[in-house]
């Protein structure tokens, strides 16, 4: 039985297959192998070999609890709550191996050119109305384009479940943010206004500067200091969080995160 199982194991393994796909086949393979497990246990125990049987006993109950979490895993979007897993990686303090896929967000490699880190800065807008309704037109014509994924990285119901019980804060469908194709800043009447888009001709201004790094942008002598746009991010828009009766998906307005990069004149 054994060797069939281990057969069909190379087999599968010659194929490919989606991953979760893959998990089902040997999940049901490992069925089969359980119950030709209690079968040996029931022939162990009746032959009153009761060491042995004893023994395969305890395996076959640890292997069906396996086969049970699998099983609620692969074939269902629930979770079960005899899970000791989270038990056991905060017992040996190990970290769950984050689900990576090919929608992974690249938050550090801006357009407009490379800043050295220790002369840049985070920075926060002071978006009006019609600013904030511009950066929820330019996240809504980011995914129509496939520049950003609103699919909450690609994760299943379940995986989500365990990401909002491990980490406790909102999960974004867009995950921690993309990058914006492009973006600029400029000096009108006295404020850093930042102006963001898809390309130079559709970017509209998106808000500016209220703070950079812990300083407030009135504190900052422009007769001293440069400021450049480094980078700017889009970020927010709709995402998930716990609550009472299960997971709760929210709509909120997307944001737009900016670094600042300066020289002294």
């Amino acid at each position: 039985m054994f060797s069939i199982l281990g057969g069909l194991n190379s087999w599968l393994s010659c194929i490919s297959i989606e991953a979760k796909t893959k998990a089902r086949i040997y999940t049901i393979l490992g069925f089969f192998g359980w119950l030709y497990m209690i079968y040996i246990t029931y022939r162990f125990l009746t032959n009153q070999v009761y060491t042995r049987g004893l023994l395969m006993f305890g395996v076959t109950v640890l292997l069906g609890y396996f086969l049970y979490l699998n099983f609620i895993y692969y074939f269902t979007n629930k979770s079960s709550k005899f899970d000791i897993t989270p038990i056991i990686n905060k017992t040996l303090h190990i970290q769950p191996k984050e689900v990576t896929n090919s929608t992974k967000r690249y938050r550090d490699i801006p357009a407009n050119g490379l800043f050295d880190e220790r002369r840049t800065m985070p920075a926060k807008l002071t978006s009006d109305t019609t600013q904030q309704v511009a950066i929820n037109d330019l996240a809504v014509q980011m995914i129509k384009e496939n520049l950003v994924k609103d699919d909450y990285n690609g994760l299943d119901q379940h995986q989500i479940k365990v990401a909002l019980r491990e980490n406790d804060k909102p999960l974004y469908a867009i995950g921690d943010g993309t990058i914006i194709p492009y973006f600029s800043m400029k000096k009108v009447n006295g404020q850093y206004v930042v102006y963001a888009g898809i390309n130079e001709p559709n970017a509209k201004a998106v808000g500016h500067l209220k703070t950079v790094g812990l300083q407030s942008i009135k504190q900052i002598d422009s007769t001293e200091i440069n400021l450049y746009l480094a980078a700017a991010y889009l970020t927010g828009g709709k995402y998930k969080i716990k609550g009472r009766n299960g997971i709760i998906e929210t709509d909120d307005n997307y944001h737009v995160e900016v670094q600042v990069a300066y020289t002294k004149k």
